[in-house]
């Protein structure tokens, strides 16, 4: 049975510019036809608690996770517990290692090109640049896979960040980097397999048997070309 995740959501818990509540959440990612969630927060991750207490109220699996600001971009990890010292998408990349975490690059072209561009924004000609050379930014050389649909993105933006990660033959994910109730299942991940737990959500980005998708109404299309 397959299972439709949307890997990228945050809520008042533990993100600061959220307008998502628990309630609200689990009333979004039912319309939504989700079936699993992870909760990646700015600051603070969900308790187990919370997220057990989750899924009995909505049936819906939620996953806590963490979005982390980095030298190199905005990093999701999963699986990642408690760590101090993580400054540099280096330190972060060692910490997933210790823990057998794993890294999805997050809207790695946001504000391309352009200053706010968190990973181009110092460089002048970056509009021009050939995906080659893009390629060649050692972020991804420290990740597990790359977010190429991103619900805060615009097409160019993700389309860009799918160039990329195809140039490189990285894993990619969709996810709609939800921070209002709305926004929710906007764009969600499609794994082969029936994912039930942490444990089982690993294993599959590691196998990489997940497509990105876009939600048509009440339904998920895969990316096409992407399998």
């Amino acid at each position: 049975m397959a299972t439709i995740i949307d890997l990228h959501i945050h809520t008042t818990i533990g993100s600061y510019d959220s307008m998502i509540t628990p309630q609200r959440l689990g009333d979004a990612a039912q319309r939504a036809g989700l079936t699993a969630l992870a909760i990646t927060e700015h600051v603070t991750p969900w308790p187990r608690e919370r997220a057990e207490q989750f899924y009995e109220e909505t049936g819906i699996l939620a996953l806590p996770a963490r979005e982390w600001s980095t030298d190199m971009g905005h990093i999701i990890a999963l699986g990642l517990g408690p760590v101090t010292g993580v400054r540099t998408a280096e330190d972060l990349r060692r910490a997933a290692d210790a823990e057998g975490a794993v890294l999805i690059l997050a809207h790695p072209f946001r504000y391309f090109p352009g200053p706010s561009s968190l990973l181009f924004g110092r460089v002048a000609n970056a509009g021009e640049l050939p995906i080659e050379e893009l390629a060649k930014h050692p972020v991804f050389g420290l990740v597990d896979a790359v977010e190429v649909l991103n619900g805060g993105c615009v097409d160019r933006e993700n389309d860009l960040a799918l160039r990329v990660a195809r140039h490189l033959g990285l894993p990619v994910v969709g996810s709609s980097d939800a921070h209002a109730p709305m926004e929710v299942g906007r764009y969600a991940t499609i794994f082969e397999a029936d994912i039930r737990g942490l444990d089982d959500l690993l294993r599959e980005l590691r196998q990489g048997r997940f497509a990105p998708a876009r939600r048509l109404g009440d339904r998920y299309e895969p990316l096409d070309g992407v399998c």
